[in-house]
């Protein structure tokens, strides 16, 4: 498994109270299930839809490629890999 940095922020970081952490995985969706027990169940009922999945209007960045959320469990993180959630965006 390999080790990556996950950045959080705003709504996440102030669930948690960190800007960063390091977890472990094969898979984002392995981070993501992480990220998940960090904090449970409240990072769970911001982060993911009912089913599991992560909701769309959460931006998934590794290495600053945006990711498909639906196909996080296929998408492979490898050691020094960063992760980047962020939160819903609106403007005007």
């Amino acid at each position: 498994m390999a080790k990556i940095a996950v950045k959080l922020y705003t709504t996440l970081r102030k669930k948690l109270g960190v800007t960063k952490l390091d977890l472990e995985g094969n898979t984002v969706k392995d981070l993501i299930d992480r990220l998940c027990e960090y904090k449970s169940p409240d990072v769970a009922e911001v982060l993911l839809n009912s089913d599991g999945t992560v909701r769309q209007h959460f931006v998934l960045t590794l290495n600053s490629e945006i990711l498909d959320n639906r196909s996080i469990a296929e998408v492979k993180v490898k050691q020094n890999d960063i992760l980047h959630v962020f939160p819903p965006v609106s403007g005007g």
